[in-house]
Parts: C-alpha cells; structure tokens; sequence
C-alpha cells in the first residue's frame, strides 16, 4: 500500500521521518512535488515482518510532506499530491493527516472549574465541561475515528450550525475502522473524534461549547479535514494522527510541550514501523463491513521492536505490477555507514515469485534496482517463468541500498557496484552473469558552461555515492586529468545532481542511470565520459554492476542461481514485450523510449556471461583502484566462481 502522510510544518513532518528512521526503516529522497516546489515529498518505506501470519497494508510505504497550516492549505497540497501521484502512474491508497494538536485533556472535566489567565475569557465549571470521549493527557497520540470540521458553519441566535443544517456539504469523514483501530493499536494511541478549526481555541468557554456538540472530541487541529476532503474526492481514505501539544482551552504558550509532544509523534510512526500493521485475527476485521462505532484503544507501552531491516511482502492474486499498489513506493536507507546517504537512497517491498523451486529456508532473499536493465533481466525468473529455477523474494533497492546490504551480509543474492565487491566477497560469490558492463555506458561529468577538465581544479563536485563505479572511475580520471585534484566532493541524490549544477549550487556533477539521455534538457555540458577514459586507457568494458550470491548457499545452488539468471536474461531478448510492464511499473523515468535505451546500453553480452573480457575489466577496476587507496586490494581468487 502507498500512503501520503500529510503534516502542516517542517517539524512535524521531520517528526515523522525521524520516528521510521529510528526504528530502523529506510528514507529515500527529498525532492518537490511536480508543478508545486513548495512542497517537498519526503519519500519513506517501513519495514514489515516476515511472518507467515503477517498479512498488510500492503508493505505500507510513504511519502510525507509539509502542506501549511489550516484546512485550505492543507487540502490543496493533498490534491497536488495526489494528482501528481496519478500522473506518475503510481496513485495512493491511503492518506494520513498527521501532527500535533491540541487535546481535550482528561483532568479539565475531573477538576472544579479551568483557570484563565488574565484577560480571557471567565473560566467555566468543570462540570460543564464534558467528559472526553477517551483518557487523553499532554503527549497522547490519537488515532481519529471521525474528522468533523467543527467551525465549518454559521452562528445563528440558536447557537452555531454546521454547514450541514444549511444544507451544504459535510461537515465529517469517518475513515474505515479497520485501519483507525490497526493504527491506533500499532501506534499505542486512543481514538476519539478529532476536530479541525480554523481558529485555535483559546478560552475555556469556547472548549465547553465544542465539547458540548462533539463529546466523544479528543483533540483539535487545523488540518485534517482538509486532507480528508481532498482525500475523498479522490476515492482515497483517510486517517489522522495527532500527538497532544497543550489543553484544549485557555491559551497558555508556556504551557505547550511541542518538543513531547513531537517527540511523541516520532515514537508513534517508530512504532507503526516496528509494528506489524496486519496479522491473521486482523483479516475479520479487515473485511468486515464498516461500522460508525469504533471502541476506544487504550494507551499501550512500548512495543517490542521487531527485527530491523528491509522487509519483503507477498502479493494478493493479482500480478504485482498491476495499479493495485504493489510496484511500491521506493525510498529508504538506514545504516551508520550510510548514514550521509540515508536521506536520498530508494527502498521498495515488492513480491515473491509465484511459481519455481522452493530452497532449503524458502524462497531466496534477492534485492535488485528498479532500473529497467534489472527489471528487463529478472522479469522472468521474478515471475516464475524460468523452468527449475529457485523462488524469489524480491526487494527492489537503489545500488548504494544494496551495497549496505550486502556489506551487513542482509540477503541471500543482490545486485551490488562492483566498486563494494573488496568489502563483501569474503561473505558472497560473484555470479558469472546478470550484472551490467558495457561500453559506451560510462557516468558523465557535467557543468554548467563550456569547461576543461583543468578548471575542476579545487571546485566542487557533487556525486550520487562515494561507494560506487561511477566514483572509482571519476577519481581515477581526476587524478590524470585535473591538477591537483577537484575540491570538495558532495553527495546528492543522483536526480538532484543535474538541477544542483544547473543552479550553481556547485561547479560539476558526476551523473549515471538516464542522465545521459536527458542532461541536456537542464542545458548543461558533458566535460568527461568516464567510459570513454576508462575505454581509451584500458580497452576494456566499463564494470557497473555486479550480481552476487552468498558463498553459504554452497557451490550446487550457486551454480543453479547463475543457470536461472543466465536463462532469465535470454527469455527477455527473446520476448521483450512480456518484461515491459515489470520494466514500465518500476522505472524510475517511466518513458518507454528511455527505458528502451537503458536497456539497449546496460543489457549485453556481458549480461549473459561476463567472459574473459568481462572478468579482465573488473579485475583491473579494483586494482587500479587499490592501487590509489580508493578500495581494499582483493586477494587471490577472490573473483573466482565456484
């Protein structure tokens, strides 16, 4: 399942990064919405279980983004964040309004009367004040069992009226109870109604008169029916999340408790990433019909956190490329060595193959990019169309995401830079096949302008990774061609490298993947082809990507794992057209004339077999690279397989 977790400010939404990241999820890129740069869309992934048991949202992912304050503002970017989702060919399922709020704390009704500060309005008896529908205190997530828009109206000598006793509109979104109560249960939160205002209350009087009309209320905020209006017109549900900040009444700003109360916020979306969303009692509920009543879920401690990692999920029946959701939303990384990387790197859940051998433990473990070259090779073993072969568990992950996993030894095969195989082979085999060299393939330098290699000399230059071919063949054409050296070396996120440069945030970018098809529409210059460098002084293919398998699965298995890909690869040139929606569904530039040239430039012989010249290129990658201190020297044998 693909949400859109929709905050007002920055600090809610970096709340919510915050909690997944910690419980060990994977964030992924920032970058603004299409046509709205005032948005930035924080792309996230949690982890889920592994458990038979375990059904889902559907390996929920997210992205999160900061829409502005109040229900406008906030109805407007949902929009533009669902159309912009549509347009890319990867709509949402759920949305999730969330943030902090105020709450309709327990005590005010339990106490005598509500003290005012000076100049507000007079304080109101207690016992006017009702009950909130749940036990809620400072730093309490709640979980929205309806969102009313309780301003949404007119006042009138009876007393206010909701927009609804006009005779317009709605003035409630009651989101499906099936997934209030798994959030709520997840996160350790109540739930309650959860009001949307455009003003902020400030006296004690004016939270009698909101309790008194809506008094299962258990917070207010500012956002949440906005983004459940733009939500329904879209057919999409909602649900809303508030962690308490202050008491609903009297305005007292020292009183607040932002920090708890963020601090809560994170925890809760810690939480729901540690937590299974769904589990086997879960699916009555989960098909039941809807029910207005939904009981209260009381305040839980904290959970166990579950094993931390990528996690993989099965499919319904449908294929896993369909509109259902299950070509995923990519984007997260969360390792201490990549902890720089952590905020621009791709995570994707994807499936299990339906058909082939089961191993000895179940299908195999593989995590291979969303890149049309591995989409295009892999097609049909991941669909099970390879004769014999073992079943697979796939995970979709950008190379960097990869290359952290097979360092921490995560899978049991992975498509990895061949710039990490001196860190892993001690652990993993390189197969003989299914990787990407090439020629005529190699990473760009690009500037703004006309420019020479000597004019690098001490500026800077952003690249994707600093673990990675493109960066070994970068240094190494830097040290021969640009005197003493480039200057400072900045990571980015390889789509954001080509603004960076055209914007003259730094003097050259290193680019892979499709920018080499599309640099020129951000009107910049190819200084250097690091493949025609590494082509004019080797003569050998450029090495790119690597396809290994851990050294335990013993030589006969590894030996299978190699036969399968081998075949995989010669069914997709023999039937292009079956691999293209795997190839459409996950391609990051989703037109079918790049993914066409990106398959046409990574998928060659080298794929089927890297040969003698393939094993020659690689071999002299990683010692021209030892040899500058860029990678560990490999010892004997190490390339060899079994």
């Amino acid at each position: 399942m693909r949400a859109l977790i929709v905050t007002a400010v920055s600090a809610e939404s970096d709340a919510v990064v915050r909690g997944i990241r910690e419980a060990g999820a994977f964030e992924g890129v920032e970058r603004s919405l299409p046509g709205a740069p005032r948005y930035t869309r924080h792309r996230l992934a949690l982890p889920m279980p592994r458990a038979a048991d375990a059904l889902t949202l559907d390996a929920l992912t997210a992205d999160v983004i900061a829409a502005g304050v109040g229900p406008a503002a906030s109805a407007a970017a949902t929009g533009s964040a669902l159309a912009t989702a549509i347009a890319e060919g990867a709509p949402y399922d759920l949305v999730i309004s969330a943030g902090i709020g105020g709450g309709f704390l327990t005590h005010q009704a339990a106490s005598g009367t509500s003290a005012s500060p000076a100049g507000s309005s007079p304080a109101v008896p207690a016992a006017e004040v009702p009950a909130a529908g749940a036990s809620v205190g400072l730093a309490t997530v709640v979980v929205a069992d309806a969102i009313v828009a309780a301003d949404l109206g007119a006042d009138t000598p009876e007393g206010f009226a909701a927009v609804t006793e006009l005779g317009f509109g709605t003035v409630e979104h009651v989101p499906p109870p099936h997934l209030v109560q798994t959030l709520a249960e997840a996160m350790g939160a109540v739930c309650g109604t959860v009001l949307t205002v455009s003003t902020v209350t400030g006296t004690a009087a004016r939270a009698a008169q909101l309790l008194t009309r809506h008094p299962r209320a258990v917070a207010e905020a500012m956002e949440g029916f906005g983004v459940a209006e733009a939500a329904t017109a879209y057919g999409v549900p909602a649900l809303e999340v508030r962690a308490v900040s202050n008491a609903v009444g009297p305005r007292d700003r020292p009183a607040w408790r932002i920090g708890e109360a963020l601090d809560a916020l994170a925890e809760a979306f810690a939480a729901l990433a540690r937590t299974p969303p769904y589990r086997a009692e879960a699916r009555a509920a989960r098909d039941a019909p809807a029910t207005p009543d939904v009981p209260a879920v009381p305040a839980a401690g904290p959970r166990t956190p579950a094993e931390r990692g990528p996690r993989s999920h099965s499919p319904r029946e449908e294929d896993p490329v369909t509109s259902e959701g299950f070509d995923g939303t990519k984007r997260f990384e969360g390792t201490e060595r990549s902890a720089r990387f952590a905020r621009f790197a791709r995570f994707e859940h994807s499936h299990r193959s339906e058909g082939g051998q089961r191993g000895d433990d179940g299908p195999l473990r593989i995590a291979y990019s969303p890149c049309p070259n591995d989409t295009f090779v892999f097609d049909a073993w991941a669909h099970g169309r390879v004769p014999d072969a073992p079943a697979l568990d796939v995970t979709f992950a950008d190379i960097d995401i990869t290359n952290g996993m097979a360092e921490r030894g995560e899978f049991d095969v992975l498509k990895v830079s061949y710039a990490v195989l001196p860190w892993v082979l001690d652990q993993y085999a390189l197969l003989p096949c299914g990787g990407a060299l090439g020629r005529g393939c190699g990473p760009l330098v690009l500037t703004g302008g006309p420019a020479r290699a000597a004019d690098l000399a001490g500026r800077t230059v952003a690249v994707p990774s600093e673990r990675s071919t493109a960066y070994l063949l970068f240094r190494l054409w830097a040290a021969a061609e640009v005197p003493g050296g480039v200057g400072e070396i900045k990571v980015l996120p390889f789509h954001e490298i080509m603004p960076a440069v055209r914007d003259g945030s730094v003097d050259a970018g290193l680019v892979i993947h499709e920018a080499r098809f599309t640099y020129q529409n951000y009107g910049l210059h190819c200084l250097a082809d690091m493949g025609e460098h590494w082509e004019a002084t080797t003569g050998l293919p450029i090495p790119l990507g690597a396809i290994i398998a851990k050294r335990a699965l013993g030589p006969e298995r590894l030996r299978a794992l190699a036969a399968a890909a081998r075949t995989s690869v010669r069914m997709a040139w023999d039937d292009p057209l079956a691999a293209r929606p795997y190839v459409l569904a996950h391609a990051q530039e989703m037109d079918p004339a790049v993914a066409d040239q990106h398959i046409g430039l990574y998928v060659n012989e080298f794929t089927a077999d890297l040969g003698e010249d393939g094993y020659a290129a690689v071999r002299g990658l990683l010692t021209r690279a030892a040899a500058d201190g860029l990678v560990p020297a490999l010892p004997p044998g190490a390339l060899d397989f079994v």
